[in-house]
């Protein structure tokens, strides 16, 4: 893995390190393809939401420490891909009665899947308005940067677009064709060094959260250890 330079004192080899993670929030998903769609985002089919959502994404990482939607970004061949939304809006275009998608009950709430003649992609139309308590104020600031800069892109202007991207052509460089390789949210800040006392905000919080994870999970484990030896 070449190393990542996002400063003169910042260099790093990500995919030689503990990936930086955050809770995927479905919930905040649902809410940001109706806000995409309220705004007057049009053709809002699967590829453009993910190219919406990552430019979100990257903007409030940046800028606040987290992601909005807090999912898993890949590195696919048209771009990068929210993996854990993708899936979920698979499964909701899909319309498999026998696989029910994550959120299901918000999405037929706030959304509808459009599949017209004249479409080759089903896309996204609101039903109502956001809920836009489940979003913090820079949540929505973030939102509104991506339709702002993006939404007037069509999927493909945003795809090949988003190959310029730092992020995707560094972990790009590790896929296979075909195949698709996590990009970790190191990534994100290459290019941009201004940015940097943020990423060790970040390394920092998930080295904490690290840490208490594997400290319940001895825990755990020796609480297991002495139930079994009580029950010889």
């Amino acid at each position: 893995m070449a190393e990542v330079h996002f400063a003169d004192d910042l260099v790093l080899s990500p995919m030689t390190m503990p990936q930086i993670r955050f809770r995927f929030a479905p919930e905040k998903l649902v809410q940001a393809l109706a806000f995409f769609a309220d705004r007057g985002i049009r053709d809002l089919d699967k590829m453009k939401a993910a190219k919406l959502l990552f430019h979100a994404d990257k903007y409030h990482l940046l800028k606040y420490g987290r992601p909005v939607i807090g999912d898993q970004y890949a590195c696919m061949e048209y771009g990068p891909v929210p993996s854990a939304s993708l899936n979920v809006m698979n499964d909701v275009v899909a319309h498999d009665p026998h696989f029910p998608p994550v959120a299901k009950d918000l999405f037929d709430e706030y959304l509808i899947v459009e599949k017209g003649i004249f479409k080759k992609y089903a896309v996204f139309r609101t039903k109502r308005e956001p809920d836009l308590d489940v979003f913090s104020d820079s949540d929505i600031e973030a939102l509104e940067y991506a339709c702002k800069t993006y939404g007037s892109m069509t999927s493909w202007q945003l795809s090949e677009d988003s190959h310029e991207e730092s992020a995707w052509k560094l972990a790009n460089e590790h896929r296979e064709p075909g195949s698709s390789v996590i990009m970790d949210y190191r990534l994100f800040f290459e290019g941009h060094p201004e940015a940097a006392d943020m990423l060790r905000l970040i390394e920092g919080q998930q080295e904490d959260r690290d840490a208490a994870e594997e400290l319940g999970t001895r825990r755990v484990s020796q609480s297991e250890q002495q139930l079994a030896g009580a029950g010889r």
